[in-house]
């Protein structure tokens, strides 16, 4: 693999950090959650790069004018960029961006506004490595998803050893610039959401997760979650849970605006759920500090047609909502929150515990490659299902296992 001579890359800076006075996007987080102030993030669904050149354009141009600040963005990545360099031209969908060089991913950090974060199809993809190595070229520090290598499948790329080897060298690239500020990226429920079906086996995907990532590769690992959350007293509990597997030393990517409780008929109404979700996850950061950015979403979703103006609408609602939060978290019982934290943590542990005694009678579970393969080759909800505790009063089923439930009815 020539491990040596790939790792000699040079990180960049986006102008966003260039502008911040900070070292990275990760100081300039812990350093936000300590003052209080709240961050905010918003994903662009940008089918190609001259109309994200377009919008992050007409978007610095409206903060400016606004006097807001939109801290983070997430572009989404073709689906063929997941896949090996010489594979991707056949199976380009051409739906969203498609970089053919350098100076491609050097787009993602012209903005001096906010800072640009990549998730899917990253870590975990058979293109791991060197999506992550370019992208760090580019001043992107927070990459993830490292929960998809788990959680999702590339048919035209079958070769497990191959992509387990490749992801274990893009987590490796991140550690060894975590002076840096690098941040491996996990979305909870994107990898784990349809498997894990209570709170406190979701959080034992996490310790998992953590336990390969931080003990056995020395990278840094920002959880996050939300798409799949919609109970605000669930997104509380799962905040304060995060915290406690973290021992406080947290720093997370963004809370996700859940998608359960939209509006499909009428989507102006899902202002009243972005105002919700805005407002839970507020007063979360109020509480536990944890460095994660809250989410904004416009009324139609995530779509490729939704304007700037709509973005700054939704920096505008939260921005007013701020005022109440103070106020609103009088009114949040947090020690009922985090004795619930204390219990799903607890069955997280246990589920870590079952996991790492089963596989260690065949496997070096200190071993990170032998590790993740080998949990790739039984499959996450085998693995779940396997190593899950007993059930007990305690435990608190998850909002996308009750949706479905009521959908299948």
């Amino acid at each position: 693999m020539e491990t040596q001579k790939r790792d000699k890359i040079i990180p960049g800076k986006t102008n966003f950090i260039k502008k911040s006075g900070f070292s990275s996007e990760k100081e300039y987080k812990e350093k936000m959650a300590e003052k209080g102030k709240f961050m905010y993030h918003f994903h662009l669904c940008c089918p190609s790069l001259p109309e994200l050149k377009i919008q992050m354009e007409e978007l610095e141009q409206r903060l400016t004018e606004k006097n807001l600040r939109l801290d983070r963005f997430g572009v989404s990545l073709d689906y063929a960029m997941a896949l090996p360099e010489n594979e991707r031209e056949k199976y380009r969908r051409n739906e969203a961006l498609y970089f053919e060089k350098q100076a491609d991913w050097n787009i993602l950090g012209y903005p001096s506004h906010m800072q640009p974060h990549l998730g899917d199809n990253m870590i975990g993809s058979p293109a791991s490595y060197e999506n992550t190595a370019a992208a760090l070229k580019a001043g992107v520090t927070t990459i993830g998803n490292i929960s998809q290598f788990f959680g999702w499948d590339y048919p035209e790329c079958p070769d497990l050893e191959t992509r387990t080897e490749d992801t274990v060298s893009a987590i490796k690239l991140m550690a060894k610039y975590k002076d840096c500020g690098t941040l491996i990226h996990s979305n909870l429920d994107d990898g784990y959401g349809s498997a894990a079906c209570d709170l406190g086996l979701l959080i034992g995907c996490a310790l998992l997760e953590k336990y390969i990532t931080e003990e056995l590769l020395h990278a840094k690992l920002a959880h996050s979650f939300g798409d799949m959350f919609q109970s605000p007293f669930k997104r509380l509990v799962f905040l304060s849970a995060l915290k406690k597997i973290h021992k406080g030393n947290i720093t997370g990517s963004m809370i996700f605006t859940n998608k359960l409780g939209r509006n499909k008929t009428d989507k102006s109404l899902n202002t009243a759920h972005l105002s919700e979700c805005l407002l839970c996850d507020m007063a979360g950061q109020f509480l536990y500090q944890t460095g994660h950015a809250v989410t904004t979403m416009a009324n139609g979703g995530l779509t490729s047609d939704v304007t700037a103006e709509e973005i700054i609408r939704t920096l505008e609602y939260a921005k007013e909502l701020e005022k109440y939060v103070p106020e609103f978290v009088k009114m949040i019982d947090r020690k009922k929150i985090d004795s619930t934290a204390d219990s799903i943590v607890k069955r997280g542990e246990y589920f870590l515990e079952n996991v790492l005694t089963s596989l260690g009678k065949r496997i070096d579970i200190q071993n990170p490659y032998d590790l993740m393969l080998e949990i790739k080759k039984l499959g996450i909800k085998r693995l779940i299902d396997e190593s899950a505790p007993t059930p007990d009063n305690d435990v608190i089923i998850t909002d996308y296992a009750m949706y479905i439930a009521t959908e299948r009815r």
